[in-house]
């Protein structure tokens, strides 16, 4: 008998701990859920692209932000190869980014802020939250976004964007695409590109 109720009283205890560890599992993701929520009610700028690498002298891309008078917000993206040193012996390297950034001036942890490897094939998402290079937060008003990539060589990309930050519409950006030096090598390096603006 005592055997019987010792079994029992361990075969409860255990569906109790189940119990609880199944709503501790259930409001976790709800925080989760409602932290995902609040964060996609924050004004923010997102990019997004289908990214297909390509072999020599390709594959060097910048993201960036200017104001409606010309000027370098901030640099969201740009790959390493050019920001820590390739710009000075590969001039053909997204030099319209080079040319606003200046990487020369810029400290290692400076460049380190906006580099990253070449990344590989497939989906890349980029977000800007509305600050400047410091860290500052931009006033309202027109600002422009560009990518820049180059393609193979001398053969570039430009997309450009206009957008007007701190109004309270969700926005799809539309964008213009310039080319420079048109070569067929690698020119599916940057497709399927939508930027939205996404408002509080």
């Amino acid at each position: 008998m005592r055997i019987t109720l010792l079994i029992l009283f361990i075969i409860g205890g255990l569906s109790v701990l189940s119990s609880v560890s199944g709503r501790q599992h259930k409001t976790n993701s709800l925080q989760t859920k409602d932290t995902r929520m609040h964060n996609r009610t924050e004004e923010r700028l997102e990019i997004s692209f289908k990214f297909q690498r390509g072999g020599i002298a390709s594959s060097q891309y910048a993201i960036w932000i200017e104001n409606d008078e010309g000027q370098l917000v901030r640099t969201i993206y740009t790959t390493s190869f050019t920001a820590k040193g390739g710009y000075k012996y590969r001039k053909d390297a997204i030099p319209f980014w080079v040319s606003k950034a200046n990487p020369k001036d810029m400290s290692s942890e400076q460049v380190d802020a906006i580099t990253g490897a070449t990344p590989r094939n497939g989906i890349l998402i980029y977000q800007w939250d509305g600050t400047d290079e410091k860290g500052n937060h931009v006033p309202t008003g027109d600002y422009k976004l560009f990518i820049e990539g180059t393609l193979y060589w001398t053969s570039r990309v430009i997309y450009s964007g206009e957008f007007t930050w701190g109004n309270k519409e969700l926005t799809s950006v539309p964008v213009k695409v310039q080319h420079f030096n048109q070569q067929p090598n690698n020119q599916n390096m940057i497709t399927e590109l939508k930027v939205c603006h996404f408002k509080n």
